[in-house]
């Protein structure tokens, strides 16, 4: 599973999804997710898996808004 991005401005190849500024859920286990380039302040959005370490917060985001996802 990929969780990092690279920067097509510059370059930079360690943009942490888990790091997201937004973060738009496609199915439950993938999102479009949009990090800002620490290097240069360029927006890169990518279509993921959707990273185990934030699949909980999904879920649970999920259930509050009613959005079916979270039912087992």
């Amino acid at each position: 599973m990929v969780r990092t991005l690279s920067c097509p401005t510059c370059g930079q190849s360690d943009l942490d999804v888990c790091r997201y500024d937004s973060m738009m859920v496609l199915r439950s286990d993938v999102a479009m997710f949009t990090v800002a380039c620490p290097r240069c302040g360029a927006s890169v959005s990518s279509v993921q898996t959707i990273p185990l370490a934030l699949r909980e917060e999904v879920r649970f985001a999920a259930i509050e808004v009613g959005a079916g996802m979270g039912r087992d």
